[in-house]
């Protein structure tokens, strides 16, 4: 008898154990995104103390451990020739891992690049879109997930697989050329079952994962930049444990780096009147909290049409350009709605090592080439201010 006992109880502890990483999901959780090329801890402990639950992580600009690497190998090897993990930077991947679940922070792991298709700043500025034109590297990248579940299932800081971060095969030819205005259901039905098949794609990958990890929760990214309104034809994927993921950077030409007239000093301003879409001209619309309220409806619309609770949505991108004025309010009025509807989020990007320009601690500073300023250099600039306030105050409630 006892013995029967001290069965059950493993398996209900294995039980408890294996469903704790989706369990992770059912309370809302907030967070940031680390896309650098060097990762520390003191980042990880940084993050912690402002109230950060989980880390949206990116390896891709690591530098990669093996000789002759070319940046953007990291893990994957040299672009043309994926012959698996590269093991000495799984275990870089591996003990960054352990920083996080050391300080207690969860991570979701993504991917800039995958076989076939290198990030468009580690491929000279030029699109890779070899993933959306040939099948041959949906199975590549299929390998790619399949090793890296095997290696990671298990670790106590993963809470979730991003299978690719802004996916956007509409942009390969038959392009989609407006997301807002265009007939998105009609351009599907035109490429459903070829490569640029983002719900092809992302069960493939799905499918990869769950032969190795049953358990832990898989990520996925609406199409065309991760935009709410790729919602439109995103399907369900056909495996258990999923979290539906998009990017809020909306209006940008607002929220961008380029909002600039021709004179070099801001074009548009929250709230106000700002272009949207693709389509040139663009429709012009007035953006207050009413309008980004608005502009997020196809997210609950689609989880209406697919029964999709509000814990299982993941804003796991949003933010601006911080000089732009109005950005204070423009986060507040994104963070409402996030809050409201209880969805997860993650705003980008917490002291990222390459860029100053979404580094909210700065406020809205204006750093001589700041683009060049070094973190520890830069972080004598950190002052107390509205922007990076609005954020704290997200995390806090």
């Amino acid at each position: 008898m006892c013995r029967f006992l001290l069965l059950i109880l493993a398996v209900v502890s294995h039980s408890l154990s294996a469903n704790a990483k989706m369990d992770f999901w059912n309370t809302q959780r907030k967070g940031t995104n680390f896309f650098n090329e060097i990762e520390t801890l003191e980042r990880f402990r940084s993050a912690k103390k402002i109230g950060v639950e989980v880390v949206r992580l990116v390896s891709n600009k690591w530098p990669s451990t093996q000789k002759g690497a070319k940046t953007g190998d990291f893990l994957l090897g040299p672009k043309n020739s994926y012959e698996g993990l590269v093991k000495e930077d799984l275990q870089q991947l591996k003990h960054v891992l352990n920083w996080a679940d050391q300080v207690g922070i969860k991570i979701v792991l993504t991917n800039l690049s995958l076989p076939g298709l290198r990030w468009i700043q580690h491929n000279g500025d030029t699109p890779d879109n070899r993933l959306w034109e040939d099948l041959r590297y949906h199975k590549e990248a299929e390998e790619f997930w399949r090793s890296l579940a095997r290696e990671l299932n298990g670790h106590p800081a993963v809470v979730g697989y991003n299978i690719l971060n802004e996916p956007h095969p509409e942009k390969v030819p038959p392009q989609f050329k407006d997301w807002y205005l265009g007939d998105y259901s009609a351009w599907y039905k035109s490429i459903e079952g070829t490569p640029k098949d983002l719900n092809l794609f992302h069960n493939r990958i799905a499918a990869a994962i769950r032969s190795e990890d049953a358990e832990t929760p898989i990520v996925i990214d609406s199409g065309f930049y991760a935009t709410p309104w790729a919602f439109e034809i995103m399907q369900p994927l056909n495996v258990r444990h999923v979290i539906y993921s998009f990017h809020m950077y909306e209006p940008y030409a607002f929220t961008s780096y380029q909002n600039k007239d021709g004179s070099g000093k801001q074009k548009y301003f929250y709230p106000g009147d700002v272009p949207i879409g693709e389509s040139e001209p663009a429709p012009v619309v007035t953006w207050e909290a009413k309008e980004i309220d608005s502009f997020l409806q196809p997210i609950r619309d689609w989880q209406m049409r697919h029964h999709i609770p509000s814990n299982r949505i993941f804003a796991s991108e949003f933010g601006l350009f911080r000089v732009n004025k109005g950005a204070a309010e423009y986060l507040r009025d994104v963070l409402s709605v996030f809050n409201r509807e209880k969805w997860h989020w993650a705003f980008y990007s917490f002291r990222e090592d390459t860029w100053a320009g979404m580094d909210y601690e700065l406020g809205s500073q204006v750093l001589a080439a700041e683009k060049k300023y070094p973190l520890k250099e830069r972080q004598k600039y950190y002052l107390q201010n509205p922007i990076f306030d609005t954020l704290l105050r997200g995390l806090a409630q």
